[in-house]
């Protein structure tokens, strides 16, 4: 490892020596970020982003920063959103999973960004040990759990990452085009009832839910549905098949990622997401709850499912499948 940080610091002061020109007109800068109790100054924008989840790649992509990218990671076998796919093919895939301090310091990584607290850990590096390597860090701030995620809390992830870039007008134009499109659904469901909707995660012997302070939760409350597990402060968590069927929901969003006990499984729709909707038609306990019985299932990946400029997409497919006399397929 030793080895490798020489390397790696070599590599920095070089690219420093060779790029500081080009970005020392830059308008904004320096320029402050605060975020989840960590406080970074840019003196320039980055210029070889590494990200560490499949929203934070699309985050990246959507503000037109393909070129000040080195690498993405952990989009295992989902797909990227078909409006970046031409831009995502541009930026070398360093690994399925979240990519590895080895994979960032071979890059010459002088970012890293991750959409989800999993990409900065103990078992893989901390935020702590990247800027030890000389590498800035920002954590999309649903990943800090510090109470309700919306909507304008993504608007200020943007601006944050719009002005860590140096793309400011960029980002207040993704903010506009998601504020009309938003604004159009919300005019189609004026005055419907909120459904009340079951945000499933997984699990057998005891269901898991998404839970209030997501991203998720507010998604569907856009979308015309009440998560009846949305009154809990916190993020993701164990719940009963008891409380589920006497809930009752009327919908069922059953949410998967692309992984499956830290590995990359072959087909998430069909491994993960059909196989939670069997697992929801097997049970007993709920095989009388109203969307199960009525098979009343959508799918969402954790590409839409977490937050990030495709979370608009999310609201609009939610909407049709809550309401389709309000929403046109």
């Amino acid at each position: 490892m030793s080895r490798l940080i020489g390397l790696r610091g070599l590599a920095v002061a070089g690219f420093v020596l060779v790029s500081a020109p080009a970005f020392a007109d830059e308008a904004g800068f320096p320029y402050t970020d605060e975020n989840c109790g960590y406080t970074t100054t840019y003196e320039a924008p980055p210029a070889r982003a590494v990200t560490l989840s499949n929203n934070a790649t699309e985050m990246m992509l959507a503000l037109g920063l393909e070129d000040r990218m080195a690498g993405t990671s952990y989009m295992a076998n989902l797909k990227i959103s078909p409006q970046y796919e031409a831009a995502y093919n541009k930026v070398p895939v360093l690994s399925p999973l979240v990519a590895t301090t080895e994979q960032l310091i071979e890059a010459e990584a002088d970012f890293v960004y991750a959409g989800y607290p999993d990409g900065f850990s103990e078992s893989r590096h901390t935020r702590d040990q990247l800027h030890d390597l000389g590498m800035k860090t920002r954590l999309n701030t649903e990943g800090c759990n510090l109470g309700k995620f919306g909507f304008e809390e993504l608007y200020a992830e943007i601006r944050s990452m719009s002005a860590i870039f140096g793309v400011r007008e960029r980002g207040e134009a993704l903010i506009a085009d998601i504020e009309e499109r938003l604004a159009e659904v919300e005019a189609k469901l004026d005055g419907v009832e909120a459904m009340p909707v079951f945000i499933f995660n997984g699990g057998e012997s005891a269901p898991r839910a998404v839970l209030g302070n997501t991203m998720l939760s507010h998604v569907v409350e856009r979308a015309g549905g009440a998560n009846i597990f949305g009154d809990v402060a916190n993020r993701y968590g164990q719940v009963s098949w008891e409380q589920i069927a006497e809930r009752a929901p009327e919908y069922i969003v059953v949410y998967y990622s692309g992984t499956a006990g830290g590995q990359v499984v072959g087909d998430p729709a069909g491994e993960l997401g059909q196989a939670r909707i069997e697992i929801l038609k097997a049970n007993p306990t709920v095989e009388n709850v109203p969307g199960i019985a009525g098979e009343k299932f959508v799918t969402i990946d954790s590409v839409w499912g977490q937050p990030g400029p495709s979370s608009i997409d999310a609201v609009e497919k939610l909407a049709r499948a809550f309401h389709p006399d309000r929403i046109e397929k």
